[in-house]
């Protein structure tokens, strides 16, 4: 991780002194999309160790409703009230991301911004 956030850092030509104030930006925009993509992960089967533990004990609206579509007698009620609140989880989620890349892009120019949209961090 500290190569990653090197490499930002020299992308983005911030010296050593301002980015001990952009990282932690840059930190919270990744822990973010982290947490998106292993919410998607997870409706597919996958796993989210070493991010908090295992999805198959760890409750979440991505983990009740694949545990609900997986029941053959689960009614439509429920999985309309599963699918809502795994619509809201992502909504927020969503949300968040997109205040961690505002946040980042206040410290950026526009050069730069580009650059971090280059590299994933920015939309």
């Amino acid at each position: 991780m500290e190569r990653i956030m090197d490499r930002y850092r020299e992308n983005l030509g911030f010296s050593v002194a301002e980015w001990k104030v952009v990282q932690p930006k840059v930190q919270a925009v990744m822990d973010n999309r982290i947490s998106g993509a292993s919410g998607m992960m997870s409706m597919f089967g996958g796993s989210r160790r070493g991010r908090g533990g295992d999805s198959s004990t760890e409750k979440t609206p991505t983990s009740e409703l694949r545990d609900l579509l997986e029941k053959d007698d689960a009614s439509k009620g429920d999985i309309k009230a599963k699918l809502a609140a795994y619509r809201a989880d992502r909504k927020a989620r969503e949300a968040k991301l997109k205040k961690a890349q505002e946040d980042l892009r206040q410290f950026l120019t526009i050069k730069q911004e580009a650059q971090a949209v280059l590299a994933g961090l920015l939309n």
